[in-house]
């Protein structure tokens, strides 16, 4: 399981772009993060559930786009 999360080693030298893959990477992932809670909370007071299947579609697109982010400027 770890190797279908985690595929690769994280590489010590990255340089700049892989340093900036990883931050836009954790930035995206507390986006995401927030837009699933707050799809949540839209789910579990009833008034919103269009929005909310929206916020949750957004925040799996951003886990994945994010983490290609990373996958492509750091490499890992």
């Amino acid at each position: 399981m770890p190797n279908f999360i985690w595929p690769s080693l994280r590489r010590r030298d990255v340089g700049a772009a892989g340093t900036l893959g990883r931050a836009i990477h954790w930035m995206g992932v507390i986006v995401a993060g927030l837009c699933a809670l707050l799809a949540t909370e839209f789910a579990v007071e009833g008034w919103a559930t269009r929005l909310s299947g929206a916020l949750l579609a957004t925040a799996i697109a951003l886990v994945f786009g994010a983490r290609a982010v990373r996958y492509l400027l750091a490499r890992e």
